[in-house]
C-alpha cells in the first residue's frame, strides 16, 4: 500500500466524486478510479459506493478513512524529524497571502548571503503553507509549525482569543491596518487619493474565500457602512492569490484588503485606497505556541519582517 492511494482515497471522500478528486489531484477520472480499485482490492472490501451523483463511504470505508488521516499525518511527522535535525529550518503557515510568499523569499536571499562562507554555505530550510485559520491552529498545536501569519479585524479579536486559548496558541499583533481598496493602474479609480463608501457599494469585487471572518461582516459593523446599510457586490470568490493579481491586473475587478507591504502591489502597478469613513482596523500578525519562545530561525525571520513593516508604514 502506498501513500499515494491514501491521499486519492481521501480526496475521493472528501469531494464525494471521482471526477472532482481527479481534478483536484491535477490527474484524470479513469486514474483516479483505478488507484481506488487498487486500494480495494489490496484492503479486501469496497470503500464506496458508486452512483450517478457521485461517490459515498461505505460502512468499512468510514474506518478506513480515519485510519488514512492519521497515517498522512504521520508520514508527515516523520518527514518533519529530518526537517528538525537540520541546522537551520524555518516553518511558517499563513492566511493565503503573496505578501508573506514574497517576505520569505526575500528573506531566504538575505540568509543565504549573510551565511555564505569560503568554505561552506549554512542553508536554510523552509516549509510554507497556505491554510484557514483552524488547521493553523491544528498545525501549531501539533508542532508541526511554528508561527502562523494571519490577519484578524476588531470584531473578531475577542473570538480569535477564546479559539486559540484552549490550544495554548498566543496571537502577537505586528501591525493595524485600515483597509483599504484595492485596483489596477488602468482602473477609473486609479488616480483616486480616496473612495467614498458610496462608491466602494458600487464596484465589483473579486474577494478571497470566506475563512475565519467575512468582510461583510466587517463592514456590517462599520459605521460608514452600517448606517446607509450599504454592501459589496463579489463577483468572483478564490482561494487563488494569483487568481486575484491577475484580475486586478488585467478587469476592473476590486478587492478590500489590508494596508501593508507597498512594494508588494506596487510590482503589479495596483494602487491602494483609503476608504473615507472606515473606523474598523485588521491586525496582522502571528501565532505561536505560549510559553516557548521562538527558535533561531523564526525569531530572525519576525525580526526582518518587522523591519520590512517599520519601513513600510514610515512613508
Amino acid at each position: 500500500m502506498e501513500l499515494r492511494q491514501l491521499q486519492y482515497f481521501l480526496s475521493c471522500a472528501r469531494c464525494g466524486s471521482l471526477t472532482t478528486a481527479a481534478e483536484e489531484l491535477f490527474t484524470t477520472q479513469p486514474h483516479v478510479s483505478m488507484v481506488i480499485r487498487e486500494l480495494e482490492h489490496e484492503i479486501g472490501t469496497r470503500l464506496f459506493i458508486r452512483r450517478s451523483t457521485g461517490v459515498e463511504l461505505t460502512e468499512a470505508g468510514e474506518r478506513v478513512y480515519g485510519y488514512a488521516l492519521r497515517a498522512l499525518r504521520n508520514a508527515e511527522l516523520f518527514a518533519s524529524i529530518g526537517m528538525e535535525q537540520r541546522e537551520h529550518t524555518l516553518r511558517v503557515a499563513t492566511n493565503n497571502s503573496s505578501n508573506m510568499a514574497v517576505m520569505l523569499t526575500a528573506f531566504y536571499n538575505e540568509f543565504t548571503k549573510n551565511n555564505k562562507s569560503e568554505n561552506e554555505a549554512k542553508e536554510l530550510y523552509m516549509r510554507f503553507t497556505e491554510c484557514g485559520i483552524e488547521k493553523m491552529i491544528a498545525l501549531l498545536s501539533a508542532h508541526e509549525y511554528d508561527l502562523g501569519f494571519l490577519f484578524v479585524p476588531d470584531t473578531k479579536r475577542s473570538a480569535l482569543s477564546y479559539l486559540i486559548d484552549r490550544h495554548q496558541l498566543a496571537f502577537t499583533p505586528l501591525l493595524d491596518t485600515d483597509l483599504v481598496l484595492y485596483v489596477g493602474i488602468n482602473h477609473p479609480l486609479a488616480s483616486r487619493t480616496s473612495v467614498t463608501a458610496e462608491e466602494v457599494a458600487a464596484l465589483s469585487f473579486i474577494q478571497l474565500e470566506d475563512d475565519f471572518f467575512t468582510i461583510e461582516d466587517l463592514l456590517a459593523g462599520d459605521p460608514a457602512f452600517r448606517k446607509k446599510r450599504l454592501e459589496i457586490k463579489r463577483v468572483i470568490r478564490t482561494n487563488s492569490d494569483h487568481m486575484m493579481i491577475r484580475a486586478l491586473d488585467k478587469t476592473e475587478l476590486c478587492n478590500l484588503g489590508s494596508y501593508w507591504l507597498k512594494d508588494v502591489y506596487r510590482q503589479y502597478d495596483f494602487r491602494r485606497i483609503p476608504v473615507e469613513g472606515m473606523e474598523n482596523r485588521i491586525a496582522f500578525g502571528y501565532l505561536s505556541r505560549k510559553g516557548e519562545p521562538p527558535d533561531e530561525d523564526s525569531a530572525a525571520f519576525l525580526k526582518y519582517l518587522r523591519h520590512a513593516l517599520e519601513l513600510d508604514t514610515g512613508e
